[in-house]
């Protein structure tokens, strides 16, 4: 099991985040071999109507998060697509505390990796994914 360079990891992380993520300003905190663990400061940017941050902020994170706890295992050069992901709200996520989520890869297979994200806002869970994604190959469409 090869040892992830923390530091080297993140710095890489924020070097080459996507407009998306910066627009959203998730933060990678951790990353082990097959987890991952991030930050979605709360601002008002990202909130629906209630103040609560809004269900796709919640998504967009988990969905990153787990991409990054996948390329610890497979490398950034390794294309993959999610191809499933469901997402269960189960408490409003309110101010004033950042989200924290934390992936961890369970099945890591040639072609679909299997895992999960738990989302908390202070100590109260407030949702929880799982996903599958597809690991592609370039030549194929």
């Amino acid at each position: 099991m090869a040892t992830i360079d923390q530091e080297h990891a993140l710095r890489e992380f924020a070097e080459q985040r996507g407009n998306f993520v910066e627009h959203l300003d998730l933060r990678l905190e951790e990353v082990g071999e097959g987890t991952a663990k991030m930050r979605l400061p709360y601002r008002s940017e990202v909130t629906n109507g209630t103040g609560a941050v809004h269900g796709g902020a919640i998504v967009s994170l988990c969905d990153t998060c787990f991409y990054i706890a996948l390329a610890s295992i497979y490398g950034n050069e390794q294309m993959t697509t999610t191809a499933q992901l469901a997402c269960n709200f189960l408490a409003p996520a309110l101010p004033p505390n950042d989200l924290i989520a934390e992936a961890r890869v369970l099945k890591a297979g040639r072609r679909i990796v299997y895992g999960e994200v738990y989302v908390r806002s202070g100590e109260r869970l407030v949702a929880h994914a799982t996903l599958n994604f597809l690991n592609t190959n370039s030549e194929q469409g």
